[in-house]
C-alpha cells in the first residue's frame, strides 16, 4: 500500500538531509512542509520542520499519539517506543528511530 497524502499520525522516513534514514511521527502537514517528531532528538515540544519531498511516507498510522500530542500531553516516550520498533521490523536496527 502506497500512502498518497502525509496526514497526522502518519509516519515518515527521511531520504534527505543529515536525518536521513531516521523515522519520524508526522504531527501535521502545513501545505508543502511537515511538523516531525521522534521523540528524542525532536521531541513533541520542539517538532522538526521538513519539506514533504524529502520524507518517504510510510503505511503505518498511530493517530492517537498526533491526537494526544496535540492535547499537550508529553508523549515523546511512547514515540520514541513505537518508532524504534518500527525501526528494527524494517532492518535498521541499532540506529535511533
Amino acid at each position: 500500500m502506497k500512502v498518497q497524502r502525509p496526514q497526522p499520525g502518519g509516519t515518515a522516513q527521511s531520504v534527505a538531509g543529515r536525518d536521513k534514514g531516521r523515522y519520524y511521527l508526522i504531527l501535521s502537514a502545513e501545505g508543502e512542509a511537515l511538523l516531525l517528531t521522534d521523540g528524542y532528538y525532536r521531541p513533541v515540544s520542539r517538532p522538526k520542520r521538513k519539506n514533504g519531498k524529502h520524507v518517504r511516507l510510510l503505511p503505518v498510522f498511530w493517530p492517537e499519539l498526533a491526537s494526544a500530542a496535540s492535547e499537550g500531553k508529553d508523549v515523546n516516550s511512547e514515540v520514541r517506543a513505537r518508532l524504534l520498533h518500527l525501526a528494527r521490523e524494517r532492518g535498521a536496527a541499532g540506529e535511533r528511530p
